[in-house]
This record gives structure tokens, C-alpha cells and sequence, in this order.
């Protein structure tokens, strides 16, 4: 899986409960397969490591500058440009 979340361009906001769903949805698919955990990337920074941190996921390691050499082009939230990525796992 490459991307994962809500659409926003259906007007559906942040904090409106439809990413947690969906990533509850995807979690619950994996443990019915006997799954022993699930890993995943996000940004060093912002909400989306709240998010998943309520769903349990814990920081396994740092990928130094992932969104610098692997997207053809700056990406920024807040201002502020994404240069590492966090990896983060869940044991089921």
C-alpha cells in the first residue's frame, strides 16, 4: 500500500472519525489473516503520529531524508518541509 486515508475533496474534514475507521477497517482484515504485526511510514512530525499512536503503533526506526530522495518534489505540511520518515509498528 502506497497511500492510505480520506479523500478531501469531498468535503469531509480532518478529526471527523473517517481515517480512524478506515485504519481500524484495514487492522482488523489483517488480524482475521493472522497477521503478526503491521508496519507503516509517516512524517517526523504533525498529527498522523498522534493518530496512530492511539491505535498502538510504537517508533521502530528513522529513515533520514526518505521524502527528500524518494518524491520528485518538496513536500511540506505546516510550513515546514518533510525530510524523515518515521517507521512505525504494530504487533498484533
Amino acid at each position: 500500500m502506497v497511500g492510505f486515508g480520506p479523500r478531501d475533496d469531498q468535503g469531509q474534514k480532518q478529526q471527523s472519525g473517517i481515517g480512524s475507521q478506515l485504519l481500524q477497517f484495514a487492522l482488523n482484515r489483517v488480524r482475521e489473516k493472522n497477521f503478526e504485526s503491521v508496519e507503516l511510514g509517516t512524517g517526523t512530525f504533525g498529527y498522523q503520529l498522534a493518530f496512530y499512536q492511539r491505535f498502538g503503533f510504537r517508533v521502530d526506526s528513522i529513515l533520514k531524508d526518505y521524502f527528500i530522495n524518494n518524491y520528485d518534489e518538496p513536500i511540506f505540511e505546516n510550513g515546514i518541509q518533510l525530510k524523515d520518515m518515521l517507521r512505525l509498528i504494530l504487533k498484533l
